[in-house]
């Protein structure tokens, strides 16, 4: 995890206990609501990999674990709750710390400061994938 020090690693993710392979596909991206946000669990029991995506307009969509800096629980206490009451930053539903959508940085609450760790994601032919490292590196 990252702190107000250090931008996060955007590939810590892979380290962490059913990590997923770069590349592979979550779902359709018309699963997600504008201004909405879609859980992804890989695995089970106390080995669960949890990640998230929040859809911005379109095709703009960003990828983060599902653990809170602050505490290390996940974020939504229900499936799909991970945003504000207006959709504008990432919520922890457990310490009410928010963060920006479009880089998971802390900007209120708890965690204010830290950052979420990201998982690189991107849309292709209307599917969400976990980006590669020469998509995610790619100009």
């Amino acid at each position: 995890m990252a702190d107000a020090l250090s931008q996060p690693d955007p590939w810590i993710w892979r380290g962490r206990p059913r990590a997923p392979q770069p590349g592979t596909a979550l779902g359709p991206l018309d699963e997600i609501a504008e201004g909405g946000a879609k859980e992804y669990v890989f695995g089970r029991g106390t080995t669960v990999f949890s990640m998230f995506v929040v859809r911005r307009e379109g095709e703009a969509v960003f990828g983060y674990l599902n653990l809170c800096p602050h505490y290390s629980t996940p974020l939504n206490y229900r499936a799909g709750a991970f945003m504000n009451e207006a959709g504008t930053r990432i919520r922890c539903t457990m310490h009410f710390a928010e963060f920006r959508i479009e880089d998971g940085y802390g900007v209120s609450g708890a965690a204010e400061r830290c950052w979420l760790d990201p998982v690189p994601v991107l849309v292709k032919d209307g599917t969400i994938h976990i980006a590669t490292p020469e998509e995610f590196d790619a100009p």
